[in-house]
């Protein structure tokens, strides 16, 4: 999927896909403060121990995930949606097939989210 410059609908369901063992990231749009990244993750993959030196918010668009914070667990669900300062250690485990929608600042790199993805 091409990302979307053009102001125009994008939707976060086409072309899904769960890679099994990584998870799956996709840049749907950018404006001129933040990256909107699609993250899918097949049940039982787990993105290991990460942070981001800006402010993300992650926002459960299917599915179920545990969100470990610092040592605070959180079960989100279809719908939830939480934000974290920078620098926040957090990982996560998700329960069934689901869909991230992972906002970023615009300074903020999608190659480190692929990063995380590539070290898991």
């Amino acid at each position: 999927m091409e990302m979307n410059k053009q102001n125009t609908p994008v939707s976060l369901f086409n072309e899904v896909s769960y890679k099994g063992e990584k998870p799956s990231v996709t840049v749907l749009l950018e404006t001129s403060s933040t990256k909107e990244i699609r993250i899918c993750l097949a049940e039982g993959v787990i993105m290991t121990d990460h942070k981001s030196p800006f402010p993300i918010v992650i926002h459960i668009q299917e599915g179920s995930i545990i969100l470990n914070v610092a040592g605070v667990i959180h079960n989100m669900e279809k719908g939830d949606l939480i934000g974290l300062e920078g620098a926040i250690m957090h990982n996560l485990t998700a329960n069934k097939n689901s869909i991230i929608r992972l906002s970023i600042h615009k300074q903020d790199h999608v190659q480190r989210v692929q990063n995380v993805i590539n070290i898991n």
